[in-house]
């Protein structure tokens, strides 16, 4: 009874409906389908809203580009939860685009830039088998979107380097893959290195502590 949360992978494109059957939502009403596209709030204080770009379902194509329906429901869903006065946003799911271990911007630069733009809090990921913090991104003048395969510093508005973020002021990437298989490389001579704050290729899982004023 353990309220385990589910998106689906790359290796899980097959057997995802049984891995949802198997271990079902259970922090109330959601919206969208459970394992592959949905949100839900909990407790007043975070809406998680979990997708699946680039990865083909039961023969449906997850792909979110600038003005389709998917990418149209991932930004109601953000804006429903800005407008409800919910304190976090959290955007999960598998496939990553920027990083400094081996993987590329598998997700589409579309996606990104609607989350960076909506300044959704916390972006969540795995598919790379390390770890990765991202320092906090936001678009404005000077950036107009965050660029693949290089580094604009003025994407990034908070350096991380005192591991303290202001709430609002735009959004922090966490890959967290350190389990479950062999480690990935990082690199710190990555073209996107300067886009993060810490990294690891090491074992070990993330827990995050959520309150009204602060997630830790």
């Amino acid at each position: 009874t353990f309220p385990f949360e589910l998106i689906a992978g790359n290796h899980d494109t097959v057997g995802m409906d049984n891995f949802a059957a198997c271990l079902p939502h259970r922090l109330g009403s959601i919206t969208g389908t459970y394992g592959k596209e949905y949100y839900f709030d909990h407790k007043g204080l975070a809406r998680f809203i979990m997708i699946s770009p680039n990865l083909n379902l039961n023969g449906v194509d997850y792909e979110y580009l600038k003005g389709n329906s998917r990418y149209n429901w991932v930004a109601s869903a953000i804006d429903g939860a800005r407008t409800a006065g919910i304190p976090w946003v959290i955007v999960g799911m598998h496939k990553n685009c920027i990083t400094v271990g081996v993987k590329s911007c598998e997700i589409g630069t579309d996606l990104l830039g609607l989350l960076v733009d909506k300044k959704v809090d916390l972006i969540l990921q795995g598919h790379e088998h390390n770890y990765q913090r991202s320092k906090q991104l936001a678009t404005g003048s000077a950036c107009t979107a965050v660029p693949i395969n290089s580094y604009n510093s003025n994407c990034a508005v908070d350096d991380g380097s005192d591991n303290v973020y202001n709430k609002g002021a735009g959004s922090v990437l966490v890959i967290s893959g350190g389990g479950g298989r062999s480690l990935y490389s990082v690199s710190s001579g990555d073209s996107e290195a300067g886009y993060f704050a810490k990294w690891s290729s090491s074992f070990g899982f993330t827990k995050f502590t959520v309150t009204g004023t602060e997630i830790s």
